[in-house]
């Protein structure tokens, strides 16, 4: 543990470095380590939850931007007085004093306009291979990165709920509490879905988007909204960028969800599926000697929480050897047909 956090008060969790950055930024160390802290539920829990409370009011404070009238009316009221300040003789080293001011006045006002003009930062959270990272959204939604993948959106404003997805997650929606929330909005490259409250999961790679619902209902559209289908549970949209097609099928939610358990359920699913999905949880680099391996199709189960048991468990079922260089993996013949 990086501090005797069980020990911390409210106020001591305010003034941590480490957790102000897991409540403002979710920074996959921070969000692993504070998301198992929590799950412990320690004795001062309920000082954590106030001061994640806390936080996250201060983080939600918008900046005001007064209208172009009332800052032109500001300023000529500004100038009005200095016209009206008496002009008092200065001596020595003040009047240098005023000088230096004068100058850097300008220069002070002219930085803090660009600062105003600048856009707002966007949030970007990542996940390494092998590794899941669960974000909570400011609404209170959750997000769940699977290996290699990244959720990206900019501070909401005005009941705008809109993120950016690379990779897989699964999105467990809050539903809508205000009269001002607008859709939740997720953009995979050409592909969006939009939803009001729901549970879906969305993968984006390799030039295709698939989403898949698991409750509720969403709307998923591609080539700016020229293609619109409306999903039921258990029901997913599949996106081809090379054919610009979007269609709709059935699927089976423990197949398609199996990645949250770092499964990967395997029905008539061919090998360079497989090799596909442990390039995107690893990053390897896979190469195949016999490349029409690659067309055979397998059933079961792969446990993808160690990679040197899938590689055993591969390599028995294809029957090829496995050999290791740096990052990239060759699979070989091994002169039988493997089961």
């Amino acid at each position: 543990m990086k501090q005797r956090y069980y020990l911390f008060k409210k106020d001591d969790f305010l003034e941590d470095i480490f957790f102000r950055e897991w409540v403002r930024y979710a920074t996959p160390e921070a969000t692993a380590f504070w998301m198992a802290y929590r799950d412990s539920k320690p004795d001062n829990l309920h000082e954590l939850e106030q001061a994640v409370e806390a936080l996250q009011a201060i983080y939600c404070l918008k900046r005001i931007r007064p209208a172009a009238d009332d800052k032109a009316a500001v300023w000529a009221q500004i100038q009005s007085r200095l016209g009206e300040t008496p002009v008092v003789p200065l001596k020595g080293n003040t009047r240098k004093r005023w000088m230096v001011a004068a100058v850097l006045l300008p220069l002070l006002i002219a930085v803090t306009v660009w600062y105003q003009l600048l856009p707002p930062k966007m949030n970007r959270v990542e996940s390494g291979y092998a590794q899941q990272v669960r974000v909570t959204l400011p609404d209170s939604s959750v997000v769940i990165l699977n290996a290699h993948s990244a959720l990206s959106y900019h501070p909401w404003k005005d009941g705008k709920r809109e993120v950016w997805i690379e990779g897989e997650a699964l999105f467990d929606v809050r539903p809508v509490t205000t009269a001002t929330a607008q859709h939740f909005t997720v953009h995979a490259g050409a592909v969006r879905v939009e939803v009001l409250g729901t549970i879906f999961n969305v993968k984006h790679r390799r030039e295709k988007t698939e989403v898949f619902l698991q409750q509720g209902k969403v709307k998923v559209s591609a080539q700016d909204h020229h293609q619109v289908l409306l999903l039921q549970p258990d029901e997913k949209a599949s996106y081809n960028k090379t054919n610009g097609q979007l269609k709709k099928n059935t699927a089976d939610a423990g197949t398609t969800l199996a990645w949250r358990e770092n499964k990967m359920k395997l029905k008539q699913t061919s090998v360079s599926e497989i090799i596909h999905n442990l390039q995107d949880t690893y990053g390897f680099i896979i190469m195949l000697q016999d490349t029409s391996i690659a067309h055979r199709t397998i059933e079961g189960t792969l446990s993808l929480n160690n990679i040197n048991n899938v590689l055993f468990e591969l390599s028995a079922i294809l029957n090829v050897k496995i050999e290791k260089n740096n990052d990239t993996l060759f699979l070989k013949n091994n002169g039988q047909r493997g089961y």
